[in-house]
């Protein structure tokens, strides 16, 4: 059990040394050499969405040959218990396997719409569903992933609470085959008063609907969730954190996160970054540590998305962000405390190829989720009850052993 964890966890720190010299002239000719291996998408976050609150809650799931997942997916979402009214878009994205035949089977529930399209990707079906919005909160749900027992209520009684934009809750990570590797939970409180960072990705929270009244996600890219951390993060809505685990997160095995590496297209964290920032500075002043924080932290990001990729895309993608960040910060625009960022600002002003390496790594592993307290394999946990089953069916009555201690993160 220890050495897998290890596996899911531990990542070599880099101990060689960085080339004497890059392989790219310039900005320029490294840009063409990456736009040849990734051509930059063409998607925008600009939109017109209608906000027609008839409910308290819309639920959207993107569906894309999902037929082993989607019903668990959606009777979880089915069988919330809460006094408050949600609507379900379930968006069928052009699959080709029994998802549509397992979608029919709800059509004649009231709370939920079926849509279909040819296929455009994750993106391009929340959007679908966002072009007519029909609750005052939204909550976005993969198709593979499932909400716990008790998720819309918790969510939605402290969003009234408190009058929050934005609440969002813990959440576990599972794998395929059952084991439980890791969980990320909160304090309870708002993020701004407690100091916390929450995840990015658009799961597992609900978000006030009019953030989404003109904006959508860029289609055609992938992380496309980095749209939460350039586009709404910075405006500082009402964030309230929730201690409780209200989100189960499958480890999908060709989901991005793992898929995106030794692909070229990964290089979109590189275009993503660049055209989100753009559209930020022509919004807000990016002079602040807010900012300049948030920009330092996706370039690591960048950096360990693209470790798994030859020296030679890493170096063109340093040069593009290193020629991006020159743009808005100067060597003695510092802003940002934090020794780390303050590292990687300064091998940037340098444009010093080797200390960006040991910078956006130092970094990239210090703002790696700690794994704290046990794993379980839910074989194991549930023992003679459940006997041998290695699936995640039975995750939801394991979960209460996660529940974070008071005062813990």
């Amino acid at each position: 059990m220890k050495q897998l964890l290890k596996k899911l966890t531990h990542r070599k720190r880099r101990t060689g040394a960085a080339p004497s010299a890059l392989a790219f002239p310039d900005a320029a000719a490294a840009e063409n050499y990456l736009k040849a291996l990734a051509p930059i998408p063409t998607g925008t976050i600009q939109a017109d969405n209608r906000i027609t609150p008839q409910y308290d809650l819309h639920i959207i799931v993107p569906c894309y040959n999902v037929a082993r997942t989607i019903v668990r997916c959606v009777d979880s979402i089915l069988s919330q218990k809460t006094g408050y009214t949600f609507f379900v878009s379930l968006v069928n994205d052009g699959s080709t396997d029994k998802t549509p035949e397992l979608l029919e089977r709800y059509r004649a529930d009231p709370r939920i719409e079926i849509l279909t399209q040819s296929n455009r990707g994750l993106s391009g079906a929340r959007n679908r569903a966002l072009e007519h919005i029909r609750g005052k909160y939204i909550l976005f749900v993969d198709s593979d992933d499932t909400l716990r027992k008790g998720a819309v209520e918790a969510l939605l009684s402290k969003a009234v609470e408190t009058n929050a934009d934005i609440v969002q809750g813990g959440f576990v990570n599972i794998t395929g085959h059952g084991l439980v590797f890791g969980r990320t939970g909160y304090r309870e409180g708002s993020a701004a008063e407690t100091g916390q960072t929450p995840y990015g990705m658009a799961w597992g929270k609900v978000i006030r609907s009019s953030i989404f009244a003109h904006l959508k996600f860029p289609e055609g890219y992938w992380f496309e969730d980095t749209l939460f951390a350039f586009c709404i993060a910075p405006f500082r809505p009402a964030l309230y954190l929730l201690p409780a685990y209200v989100y189960i997160y499958a480890r999908n095995p060709l989901g991005i996160t793992l898929r995106s590496r030794k692909k070229a297209k990964a290089v979109d964290t590189v275009w993503i970054m660049r055209y989100l920032m753009a559209d930020l500075a022509q919004k807000k002043e990016v002079h602040s540590a807010q900012v300049q924080q948030l920009l330092l932290q996706h370039i690591a990001l960048a950096w360990y998305r693209l470790s798994h990729l030859d020296e030679t895309v890493q170096q063109a993608a340093f040069l593009v962000m290193q020629q991006m960040y020159a743009a808005y910060y100067a060597p003695q625009d510092i802003c940002v405390q934090d020794s780390r960022l303050l590292a990687l600002h300064q091998a940037l002003a340098a444009k010093n190829y080797g200390q960006y390496l040991a910078a956006a790594e130092n970094q990239a592993l210090g703002l790696q989720t700690q794994i704290k307290g046990e794993t379980y394999d839910t074989s194991a946990a549930f023992g003679q009850q459940y006997g041998p089953r290695r699936d995640r069916d039975h995750a939801d009555e394991l979960l209460p052993a996660y529940r974070p201690q008071q005062g813990s993160v």
